[in-house]
This record gives C-alpha cells, sequence and structure tokens, in this order.
C-alpha cells in the first residue's frame, strides 16, 4: 500500500515541479544563448530580462519546495482530504513515509536542477570551437593528474567525504520530520494554527541545536583540514591526502544525533497523530 501512496504523492506534486524544472533549465539555455548574440550584448535589456526571470524561478522553486511539504502534510493528512487518507488501510508511520520520502527527493531533484541549470548557462555562453578545443586541449594535458588527484582524495578522505553526504541527508531528513511534528503541535490550537506551528519549530530548533552543541565532537568547533603533500621521485607526480581525523568523529557524532532525532520526531508525529489527531 505505501507504494501506491507513494505513486499517487509523486503524481501529484510531479506536475508542479516539473514545470518549474523545464522553465528553469530553458531560460538558463536562453541565457547562455544570449551572450553569443552580439546584438543582445549592446543593448542588454533582453539578457536582464532573462536573469530576473531566472532568479524568480529560482526563488518560485525554493519557496514551492517548502509549502509543498508543509502543504502536502496538512492538507492531505491535517485537513478535509484526512477524512479519505485516514480510512485506508494503512499505518501512521506509512502515511507518515508516503509524504517524507517524496519530499526528500523533491529537495534533492531541485538542488540538482538548479545546478544543472548553472552547468546549461555556463556551457550555452561559452559554446564555441576556440573554447571546446582548449577544453580538450587542457583536459589532455591534466585530465591524468586530475585523475591521481581525485583518487588519492578519495582514497585518503572517501570515508568522510561518503559520512558528510549521509549526514546531509539525515539532517535534512530531521529537518522534514521537525516541519512534522510541528504543524501536529499546531493542529491542537485549530484557531492558531500557523502561529504555533511556527513557534513550535522555532523552540524545537532551539533545543536540537543546544543539544548538539553539547556532542563531544562538534562540526561547528571542528576544522575540516586537508592536507596535500606531493612527490617527485622517479619523474611523475604522487599525491598524498591526509585530513583531520577529528572532523571525521565530529561527522560521526552529528550522524548518530540526527538519527536519533529523526526516530524522535518521527515517533512523536506518529503519536501525535494516533492520539491527538482531530479532524471535526
Amino acid at each position: 500500500m505505501l507504494k501506491k501512496l507513494l505513486k499517487y504523492e509523486f503524481k501529484a506534486t510531479g506536475r508542479v515541479y516539473g514545470g518549474l524544472y523545464l522553465a528553469i533549465l530553458a531560460v538558463a539555455v536562453l541565457m547562455g544563448v544570449s551572450f553569443q548574440i552580439p546584438a543582445l550584448l549592446v543593448h542588454t535589456a533582453p539578457i536582464a530580462v532573462l536573469m530576473l526571470v531566472y532568479l524568480a524561478l529560482g526563488v518560485a522553486i525554493a519557496v514551492m519546495t517548502v509549502l509543498s511539504i508543509i502543504q502536502r502534510f496538512t492538507r492531505n493528512l491535517l485537513g478535509r482530504e484526512g477524512y479519505l487518507m485516514h480510512t485506508l488501510p494503512v499505518s501512521n508511520a506509512q502515511l507518515i513515509l508516503a509524504k517524507l520520502i517524496p519530499s526528500i527527493v523533491w529537495v534533492l531533484c531541485s538542488i540538482v536542477v538548479v545546478l544543472l541549470s548553472f552547468v546549461l548557462f555556463s556551457l550555452f555562453g561559452t559554446l564555441n570551437s576556440a573554447a571546446v578545443s582548449e577544453f580538450f586541449h587542457a583536459f589532455s594535458r591534466y585530465g591524468s593528474e586530475i585523475g591521481k588527484l581525485l583518487s588519492s582524495v578519495i582514497k585518503g578522505y572517501g570515508v568522510t567525504l561518503v559520512l558528510m553526504v549521509l549526514e546531509w541527508l539525515a539532517s535534512l531528513t530531521c529537518s522534514i520530520l521537525c516541519i512534522y511534528t510541528a504543524c501536529m503541535i499546531g493542529h491542537w490550537c485549530k484557531k492558531y494554527f500557523v502561529a504555533v506551528s511556527i513557534a513550535a519549530f522555532v523552540v524545537l530548533n532551539v533545543l536540537q541545536n543546544q543539544l548538539l552543541n553539547l556532542l563531544p565532537y562538534n562540526t561547528t568547533n571542528t576544522g575540516l583540514d586537508l592536507v596535500f603533500s606531493t612527490s617527485a621521485g622517479d619523474g611523475s607526480i604522487v599525491y598524498t591526502v591526509t585530513g583531520n581525523k577529528t572532523y571525521l568523529w565530529a561527522v560521526l557524532a552529528a550522524l548518530a544525533a540526527d538519527l536519533v532525532l529523526c526516530a524522535v520526531y518521527f515517533a512523536a508525529t506518529s503519536w501525535l497523530m494516533k492520539n491527538k489527531l482531530d479532524l471535526e
């Protein structure tokens, strides 16, 4: 049943996101192409308009992502649609996961699309035979050295990088679940739902940050050190990468704390939905 809920959720939200994604990618391409037209470089009004549209679409994607996280949860589970959703043969945990998983996916997709728009803008803005030739020439000269360097970074610091990505994902999940918990608390006071939900979110975040600051290792006071050393014994360059081991422990501690907070927020949201939900 969870698969059906996820399919419905992605279908319901995909249309809005899909349109915004295509729009910002198209505008990024148009901006890049406009820099190839000499007449537009003299009369910059069209380029300025495209840049404003691009910024507006970027803001729209950010706002839509946040609003979608909140609205899909409150309208489908706490509003009138909740009468139908809570009659389905699924647990509260499945209902929460059906909102949480798409929210995480759309946040990641939004980040990827915005980064891709930058790439397309840069690509089409510098797309000419001389630039392409220079790129491949530089890649052929430095490609092997760049490969050695990346290999050394992955070998010497790959575990920390993976843990940093996992910690960021856990932190993102924790933030979304915190929003859900705050909405459930605000649901108690329907007359002041928005105000109470915002206040609950702020208080929960303050408490969360205070708890994270109590960790013996903390990423805010532990520097991320990467030391690169090279040696040329037989004429070839060998890269050696060493990192701050304390930072590794800080990332592990932050990851563990985020996972615990995710479990707490998830359990709190599920309990409130089971025991304190009032759709009247």
